[in-house]
């Protein structure tokens, strides 16, 4: 439960972050998914209900924060769940960059999934021009970060399990 709860945290300090900070950096309209590499982590180490509904409510906070419509991005945090978790099933994945490598694949569905509401509700002449640069861009971006996000989860992770043992 705790595990939990810390994870729900973490993930309202990146959407904070995402959604103001990371706008400043001078990379342009690319801005670090930091709430993907979160939902691919608990897809790959930590597929439990409470990783679903934090996926999706993660998604939704950016939608609430940064996003025109209400619904997309928890709707693309659902699927990027859903699809790391039945990956996760198949193959395993201890290495970073092996999971740098899945936050790239990640970064594609969700990109993906997000072109295919877009078209189908919202047709603009000028969408077309630059999404798969701007997707290309984004997985490079969030597949970089990746390696260090996990290691930092995992050291969090490692450090509430010393503090378990530790009698008090």
């Amino acid at each position: 439960m705790k595990l939990s709860l810390i994870f729900l945290t973490v993930g309202f300090i990146l959407v904070f972050l995402q959604t103001t900070f990371l706008h400043l950096l001078p990379l342009g309209s690319i801005v670090p998914d930091l709430i993907l590499v979160l939902c691919v982590y608990w897809g790959l180490y930590h597929p439990t209900t409470g990783a679903v509904f934090g996926s999706f409510f993660l998604g939704y906070s950016v939608d609430v924060f940064s996003s025109p419509l209400l619904g997309l991005n928890a709707f693309a945090m659902s699927l990027v769940f859903l699809a790391v978790y039945l990956s996760s099933r198949c193959i395993w994945v201890h290495n970073l960059v092996l999971s740098a490598v899945v936050v790239f694949c990640a970064s594609w569905i969700k990109g993906f999934a997000l072109m295919l509401v877009w078209a189908f509700f919202l047709t603009e002449e000028s969408f077309w021009t630059g999404v798969l640069k701007s997707i290309f861009l984004d997985a490079i971006v969030a597949s970089i970060l990746a390696p260090g996000i996990f290691s930092l989860l995992k050291r969090g992770e490692s450090y509430l399990e010393e503090a378990k043992r530790v009698p008090l």
